[in-house]
């Protein structure tokens, strides 16, 4: 179960992104395994989380539904009185502030992000914004109609049973079986290629009890097809710091001067230049070839921009 904050982030992104107000059910099921099981506990976590966000200025707002969920109570957020607007930020400022969140890497941040209307930068791969993808609505219908997914991922062809979405680091994750690969895959929704196909509703029965974050890696660096890992250099000064963080096992070189070579998971290459850039200039991409040449690639064409 997730705790309150980054429990509630989520749910903040879920209404600003919805454009249809959700019912506690709605939003439960979008946010499958971060509230409580039981209704008691977990209509006292809803409610903490609304005091929450009304407690930060957010414009929470209910309305009784009409229609096949006459009764019910509804909740949505209205971007346009939430966001902050007319800031006309350059893209140079974007960029900047982007990469601020990245490095930063809590959750307090991401309600900035969100709080500036998720300040999408198309031109820059490490964002924290909050994406309005076309295809979230057709993927919770399908995950809500138990209906597989044909589609692109890396050029490959992948057939998907969705369980839930995810919302993590400011990216959509649909979480589910992948018949092909015979096992629960994790795919990062804005690198799917081209449409989407759904099949027929019933087709499959989501596990009892499934929880999206006991299958998401702990670490986003992890997430992508394969297990690749890069080395990394880290100098004298930051050397202790980077061992204490990733454990002794991903040391794979000690150098004299106090340095040390750390194994690191690449992965996903998005979150790995985060985690990189927030060493600054204490660390080195020094191998494999590939990677350290992308990461290279990446600032000077950052730098070509500025």
């Amino acid at each position: 179960m997730a705790d309150q904050l980054e429990r509630t982030t989520n749910l903040l992104a879920l209404l600003l992104e919805s454009r249809m107000p959700l019912t506690l059910d709605d939003i439960v099921n979008q946010l499958r395994g971060q509230y409580p099981s039981g209704h008691a506990a977990m209509r006292g976590a809803f409610e903490r989380d609304k005091g929450l966000l009304r407690d930060i200025g957010v414009p929470l707002e209910t309305e009784v539904l009409t229609g096949s969920q006459a009764g019910q109570t509804g909740y949505r957020v209205d971007r346009h009185r939430y966001e902050l607007r007319g800031l006309d930020l350059t893209d140079d400022e974007r960029r900047a502030l982007q990469v601020a969140v990245a490095a930063a890497r809590t959750t307090e941040a991401e309600f900035g992000m969100l709080k500036l209307g998720g300040v999408a930068d198309t031109s820059s791969t490490i964002t924290t914004n909050l994406p309005e993808l076309e295809l979230l609505p057709s993927l919770r219908v399908a995950i809500a109609a138990r209906a597989p997914l044909r589609f692109s991922y890396h050029g490959a062809a992948r057939t998907l049973h969705p369980y839930a979405l995810l919302l993590r680091e400011g990216f959509w994750y649909v979480i589910g079986h992948d018949v092909g690969h015979d096992e629960v895959r994790t795919y990062r929704v804005d690198r799917i290629e081209g449409a989407v196909e759904q099949g027929d509703p019933g087709e499959f029965e989501r596990p009892t009890g499934f929880d999206p974050r006991a299958v998401f890696p702990s670490d986003p660096k992890e997430l992508g097809d394969g297990e690749q890992t890069a080395v990394v250099r880290i100098d004298r000064n930051r050397s202790t710091f980077a061992t204490s963080e990733l454990g002794d096992d991903r040391v794979v070189r000690r150098h004299d001067d106090g340095a040390v070579d750390v194994e690191v998971p690449c992965s996903n290459l998005d979150a790995f230049r985060s985690w990189l850039f927030g060493w600054g200039a204490h660390a080195e991409v020094v191998g494999p070839p590939a990677v350290r040449a992308e990461i290279v690639d990446w600032l000077r064409a950052m730098a070509s921009r500025s």
